[in-house]
């Protein structure tokens, strides 16, 4: 079994789209029933599941790949690990009492298109090193589409923001939708300052920028005729930043000395600080409100799965659990 946050970096090939909402914890130790049970080994019970030592610990290091923790810190985040875990088996209950499943067929082309994507003998390199065996690597894939299956159907009657909203938000986020000051520029970048100057002398006479930013500058954009897109003042070196932004449009520059070498600009256009009006953002705040309102609505329910199905964890066992 996979929980629905697997690590993509450690397991890039297993991407089925969906980015786990629960980043900002739900916790649930503070709202579930603490029952210490020797029972069977079972560490964690969520409804009709039973996670045993074996398994938790399996999960746990799936998720917590990668991660290094100091020993004093390995009580706080083995439970933390337990939470996020609770999420999924929670969700996985949910999906089994509602009848929710995966296709063979579906899950059969999605496998797929992930072999094809990455090609077969890089997906069973990533296999290899990630000790896993194509059967178990399946399982676990699958269980991420289902949860990302499940999250979609109880989320499809959430009610998108109304224009009211769109237009609160706008009016009280301004500096948002704030485009500051930028230029479009062109320069030449030398490793001395006298060939530098001997360039600009030469533009000075007559001969085409562009061209000598070809023959001569080391920057990334000489082949493009030493050409630099629009860009703000926060994006640039500072000393940049304070000659282009003093420049008028079309002004050859002095040779300026910056830690990347030494430059001879010509401002090629300037574009005012402006403020995008509603019509332009409408769409990108309906986007950003309607993941808020997801992310809210998602939470609430599965604190609802919390109360809605039994969870109980044997506090002893979890404790002697072992991570690697």
């Amino acid at each position: 079994m996979i929980p629905c946050i697997i690590d993509k970096r450690r397991i890039p090939f297993a991407n089925c789209g969906f980015i786990f909402i629960f980043s900002t914890a739900v916790f649930f130790f503070l709202g579930c029933s603490l029952v210490e049970q020797e029972e069977k080994g079972v560490v964690i019970v969520v409804g009709s599941r039973q996670i045993t030592a074996d398994e938790l610990k399996k999960d746990m290091e799936l998720i917590g790949a990668g991660m290094n923790v100091l020993e004093k810190h390995q009580d706080q985040y083995r439970n933390q690990l337990a939470e996020q875990l609770i999420c999924h088996y929670l969700i996985m209950e949910y999906g089994r009492e509602k009848g929710i499943a995966i296709p063979e067929r579906e899950l059969q082309s999605a496998l797929n298109d992930i072999r094809r994507e990455y090609g077969e003998d890089a997906f069973k390199e990533a296999l290899l090193r990630e000790y896993v065996d194509f059967d178990q690597w399946k399982d676990q894939f699958g269980e991420q589409l289902l949860v990302s299956r499940i999250l979609e159907k109880v989320s499809e009657n959430i009610v998108p923001p109304t224009y009211g909203e769109i237009e609160q938000y706008f009016e009280n986020n301004p500096d948002e939708f704030r485009c500051p000051r930028m230029v479009r520029f062109r320069q030449i970048v030398t490793r001395t300052k006298g060939e530098a100057e001997s360039l600009l002398k030469r533009i000075q006479n007559g001969e085409d920028m562009s061209e000598l930013a070809r023959e001569y500058s080391i920057a990334p954009e000489a082949n493009n005729g030493g050409e630099v897109g629009w860009i703000a003042r926060d994006h640039l070196e500072e000393s940049m930043g304070k000659v282009l932004f003093s420049m008028p449009q079309g002004k050859l520059s002095p040779v300026v000395e910056t830690p990347y070498g030494y430059h001879i600009f010509r401002v090629l256009s300037i574009r005012p600080d402006t403020v995008k009006e509603l019509p332009d953002v409408i769409q990108q705040i309906e986007t950003r409100l309607l993941h808020q309102k997801r992310e809210i609505f998602l939470k609430e329910w599965i604190e609802s799965l919390g109360t809605h199905f039994e969870v109980r964890i044997n506090q002893k066992l979890l404790n002697k659990l072992e991570l690697n």
